[in-house]
């Protein structure tokens, strides 16, 4: 069966000299992965090594082989030229974190047309605009939602985050939590636009903390995932 539809680049991993594997989000049947026999070999093929950046925008069209780990990639070109994210260092240090954020995150194969328009209009938006510092911030509390486990508010005035009822508290809760005051800080960007994002005005210090909670969390709800390597360059970045 020959599908045909919109992706994004989760993964890609050196096989031998000269082949890939290649991981993708796409918008018609969620995960998928692709081997790619001879693409970094001398000979010269309809397949570019350079469509597969992370985060990278293309469009597909395979041969779907059921219960096969690998599908046959027919044809493969770029949808969305966002040169301006691997061109500019800061956009570009985010796009690694993220990119590392979802591949462990998005494991699991199902079609998720509401999570790939927002990752979509996410890189879109990254791609256009430039005071981005808290981006990456507002886009995980955003990713929460798509991946089922966002913190339900029970008041404004919370100051707990509970990770495993998964919601903000007024009293201290018994388990495993987050407190103060970055705690409140992510409360105040609930419901923000990405357009607003400049607007937390927060110590670096305090960012590193909102940043620690959100991961922390997401690892509480998500199995296998792991603390980002790319974090530390992350924030020498946005020192």
């Amino acid at each position: 069966m020959i599908i045909s539809t919109k992706a994004i680049v989760l993964r890609k991993i050196k096989y031998s000299d000269s082949s890939l594997i290649v991981d993708v989000f796409t918008e018609l049947e969620g995960r998928k992965s692709f081997f790619i026999k001879g693409i970094l070999g001398q000979t010269k093929t309809k397949l570019k090594n350079s469509y597969f950046q992370p985060l990278s925008q293309i469009l597909i069209k395979y041969n779907k082989r059921e219960k096969k780990k690998f599908n046959f990639l027919i044809d493969c070109k770029v949808h969305s030229h966002c040169q301006n994210i691997y061109l500019d260092y800061r956009k570009s240090s985010i796009i690694l974190f993220l990119n590392e954020i979802l591949n462990m995150c998005m494991v699991e194969e199902a079609c998720n047309k509401e999570l790939f328009c927002f990752l979509e209009s996410s890189l879109k938006w990254l791609d256009n605009n430039n005071k981005i510092s808290n981006f990456h911030i507002l886009f995980i509390l955003k990713l929460l939602k798509y991946l089922g486990i966002n913190p339900h508010l029970k008041s404004s005035n919370s100051k707990f985050l509970s990770f495993e009822s998964g919601s903000f508290e007024d009293e201290k809760p018994n388990g495993l939590h987050a407190e103060g005051e970055s705690v409140m800080s992510i409360i105040s960007l609930l419901g923000m636009k990405f357009d607003d994002c400049f607007s937390l005005k927060v110590s670096q210090v305090q960012k590193h903390e909102i940043l620690k909670i959100l991961l922390e969390y997401i690892e509480y709800h998500v199995q296998g995932f792991k603390q980002p390597k790319s974090l530390d360059i992350l924030h020498q970045v946005f020192e």
